[in-house]
């Protein structure tokens, strides 16, 4: 023990990486109760938890929530971001500028995955589980994670966000994220033309084309009712999904799978969705 606090106290940022994992997995362990105690009171049972594709869906949060991606991108984003960032606004004005900015330049993101095929070979990942449940969130391809890492770097360096203050912008899409892929009916009411509702995601992932390349919205869901791309509902969707997918792949499938498709797409031509609503 005596050497691991050596260890720890010689290497500066071996000790922020292990207290932001710490931390990271107390905060999405208080989103994974509340969640579970929100579905039961919702009515459902917890038997879809045992299900192969929801422990794939375990490993990918293991694989996020346990630092082991930041482990292996460490001197990728290292390399990037200053530790000395430019000054930049006030910091609680530019965390939620930041956030909204980032928001909406991952709906645009988001709508081109649905419709070049590079970018939908790598996202189709996400969308091939048939049991949606919050720990989908975290079925990612890590190709995928490391463009939408670097993506949240632009705003933040822009806005001179220093590193150790991203931790609220981090924690708002965590909830965010968590809840939506939950299995809630809730639609927020009169808020959810304004944020995304587990109802207004769960429609994004039915098997349905014509509803999977819709409601394109991470966190706000009110980009798409300005550029159009919102579908109306009348309830969550009952099946999830893509049909073109087998019903089950192992992880290392759902790794190498995209990449292959990324080599025959190389050509980079749209895909071929159907007009969103």
């Amino acid at each position: 023990m005596t050497q691991l606090m050596e260890l720890l106290a010689r290497h500066r940022y071996t000790r922020e990486l292990i207290v932001s994992t710490l931390v990271g997995l107390a905060a999405y362990a208080v989103c994974a109760l509340f969640v579970l105690i929100a579905e039961r009171a919702n009515g459902r049972t917890f038997a879809v938890y045992k299900s192969a594709n929801a422990l794939h869906d375990l490993a990918y949060a293991v694989f996020y929530k346990c630092s082991i991606y930041n482990v292996l991108m460490f001197p990728l984003f290292a390399w990037f971001v200053p530790r000395k960032p430019r000054p930049g606004l006030v910091e609680p004005v530019a965390i939620v500028l930041c956030w909204v900015i980032f928001d909406f330049l991952n709906y645009w993101t988001h709508r081109m995955q649905h419709s070049f095929k590079p970018l939908w070979a790598l996202h189709s990942v996400h969308h091939s589980q048939r049991e949606l449940t919050f720990l989908t969130a975290n079925r990612i391809h890590a190709a995928e994670q490391l463009f939408s890492g670097l993506l949240l770097l632009i705003p933040a360096l822009l806005l001179g966000i220093s590193p150790p203050h991203w931790f609220p912008l981090l924690m708002l899409q965590l909830f965010s994220e968590t809840t939506q892929h939950a299995r809630l009916d809730w639609t927020f009411g009169r808020l959810g033309r304004l944020f995304v509702s587990p109802a207004f995601h769960a429609v994004h992932h039915s098997i349905d084309a014509s509803d999977h390349h819709a409601n394109f919205g991470r966190v706000f869901s009110v980009w798409d009712h300005l550029f159009g791309t919102r579908v109306e509902y009348a309830g969550r969707a009952r099946c999830y999904g893509l049909e073109e997918q087998p019903e089950e792949e192992s992880l290392a499938a759902q790794f190498f799978r995209p990449l292959r498709e990324l080599v025959d797409a190389g050509d980079a031509r749209k895909y071929d969705a159907p007009v969103v609503r």
